[in-house]
């Protein structure tokens, strides 16, 4: 965790917050995590032994900048919320753990993006989506 900050703070300026807590959730909780200012809701199905899954701290710690800090208008321009917050994690993916792990981390990424458009019959996988009186904010995560 300390790595990903200082990498963050080095990277995009001082972290904004002051404090940074991580929460682990019951097996229940929907999502792998969720950031709001100073604290990360994480699943627990991410905490494992080799650490090989802390790029979704990365993620939520990006967050801190990209969309706790600046964030979109509204939910229609949700996808700046994102981008901006992938592309800072893996800024930051890389400052730690070099590029190999990142181009890795992207390519896998890109694989699992272009299998969702491919698989989902939404208008959740255009990249703005106008919302309207039968979407649910939520469907478009």
């Amino acid at each position: 965790i300390e790595l990903y900050l200082q990498a963050g703070e080095e990277l995009f300026g001082t972290y904004p917050w002051g404090r940074y807590d991580i929460i682990i959730m019951p097996k229940s909780f929907a999502f792998g995590g969720m950031e709001s200012p100073t604290l990360t809701f994480l699943s627990p199905t991410l905490v494992v032994g080799d650490n090989s899954l802390t790029d979704t701290i990365a993620h939520e710690i990006a967050h801190s900048w990209f969309g706790n800090l600046v964030t979109n208008q509204n939910w229609g321009q949700f996808y700046l919320n994102e981008g901006f917050t992938m592309y800072a994690q893996r800024c930051i993916t890389n400052k730690v753990h070099g590029l190999s792990f990142t181009a890795l981390e992207a390519k896998i990424g890109w694989a699992l993006l272009k299998d969702a458009v491919r698989d989902l019959s939404s208008p959740a996988t255009r990249l703005h989506i106008s919302i309207g009186h039968n979407i649910n904010p939520e469907d478009t995560y």
